[in-house]
């Protein structure tokens, strides 16, 4: 009788209370992109406010995001294979066709200009761009146009390039380029960028993309329609986490 008990116990001991939420842990992956994502230079850890309200609505739902920042091309090759489950992208992104499932309700909107610097020859066609980004089709526009595409790693090289004096043209959306504004200390390129001329190409939507490779894509998937029934007439989800209520007993039944 002692040993049934003994083994009874270490049985309990063993075996998850049923009554106790699964919390899972997916993976987010986006590129440098200021002021939704950033590499802390202090820690190495990819950090900003795209992860914060990420973590904000999905922890009701038991979800914890371990965030991670990589190149445009690594980040799309991951949300192909499932590696990524979750990321922030426009709904053109030629290769994440077929590859995502995107909310309804957008996360933001991103505003694309192309900047010009009046000090650079207009003989310099050049355009400082991101490796990987095709703008919404406006960089094959530029292209067929004559341009000359010089593409780099992520928005803030683009932007010193462009600050340099290194191309006359710059194409960008609007977040990194004042986010480089507000950090930048040199001088010359302060200068440089505050005297640029600015063209409103256009305002686009950005969403979350659920991989379809992902374990997590059904959950996923089920948890941002139930967010959006919530979000309380918002148009995007960088404001709908403060509409949420309070309330979630009813968000983790799954």
């Amino acid at each position: 009788m002692g040993q049934r008990i003994t083994l009874i116990l270490l049985t309990l001991l063993f075996i998850k209370p049923l009554c106790a939420a699964e919390v899972i842990t997916i993976n987010v992956g986006v590129t440098v992109f200021k002021p939704y994502s950033s590499i802390d230079e202090s820690t190495g850890q990819c950090v900003g406010s795209g992860f914060d309200i990420t973590k904000k609505l999905l922890k009701p739902y038991n979800i914890e995001v371990n965030a991670s920042c990589s190149a445009p091309a690594r980040v799309y090759r991951s949300l192909s294979s499932g590696t990524v489950d979750l990321s922030l992208n426009i709904k053109s992104t030629l290769a994440l066709q077929d590859k995502v499932t995107f909310t309804t309700i957008p996360f933001d909107a991103l505003v694309l200009n192309f900047y010009s610097n009046p000090d650079v020859s207009s003989m310099n066609n050049k355009i400082a761009a991101i490796r990987g980004y095709d703008y919404n089709g406006f960089k094959d526009t530029l292209i067929q146009k004559g341009f000359e595409f010089v593409d780099v790693a992520n928005a803030e090289d683009a932007i010193r390039l462009f600050a340099n004096k290194r191309t006359k043209y710059l194409l960008s959306y609007e977040g990194p380029f004042n986010g480089y504004i507000d950090n930048e200390k040199g001088e010359t390129e302060l200068l440089t960028l505050n005297n640029a001329q600015s063209e409103l190409l256009v305002s686009i939507p950005t969403y979350y993309a659920i991989s379809k490779a992902s374990p997590h894509h059904a959950l996923l998937v089920k948890v941002f329609k139930q967010l959006e029934k919530k979000a309380q007439g918002q148009h995007y989800y960088i404001n709908a986490f403060k509409g949420l209520k309070a309330s979630t007993e009813a968000s983790t039944n799954r």
